[in-house]
């Protein structure tokens, strides 16, 4: 994590700047491009969006949970190579894409109490992690790495034409 990010509105910003990076790269593309297989291995940049988007919703998962005072469950890191081919159409992964953030920046917008967040023993499930270094860890992380991923297959294709 950006460790001068101490609070929830930094954190907030550090999702932003990604996702604006990200969206500017999404935007040089066309539907044919988004749904072409050959991007991670079989996989489309849809299905590499799909991904995020599942990500983001775990993110928004554990704040709601962490938020009651419920149980929380730290998953592995997200991993690129475990992408699964999403078979909806390209409007239903790119609606859930971009819900997901929504939600993600609406939650923790709303956060009030920004110690638990940041707080690396505040929950033992999640093994020495803040919760914060998670919630980056699955939208901000995933992101960069994603869009580094795109940058890398765009460079390959347009360069083959």
């Amino acid at each position: 994590m950006n460790h001068d990010a101490v609070s929830a509105s930094e954190l907030i910003a550090e999702i932003e700047r990604e996702r604006a990076a990200l969206s500017a790269l999404l935007r040089r593309l066309t539907p044919a491009q988004m749904s072409a297989p050959g991007v991670v291995g079989e996989r489309s940049v849809k299905d590499v969006l799909s991904h995020i988007a599942l990500w983001y919703s775990h993110a928004i998962t554990l704040l709601f949970r962490a938020e009651r005072g419920q149980s929380l469950h730290l998953l592995s890191p997200p991993d690129a190579h475990a992408l699964q081919a999403d078979p909806r159409p390209l409007e239903n992964v790119w609606a859930d894409f971009e819900g997901s953030h929504r939600q993600l920046v609406k939650r923790l917008a709303a956060w009030r109490d920004e110690a638990a967040l940041f707080d690396e023993k505040r929950y033992p499930a999640l093994r020495g992690h803040a919760l914060a270094a998670v919630i980056r860890q699955y939208t901000v992380a995933l992101s960069a790495q994603s869009r580094r991923r795109l940058e890398d297959w765009l460079t390959g294709e347009w360069a083959a034409r």
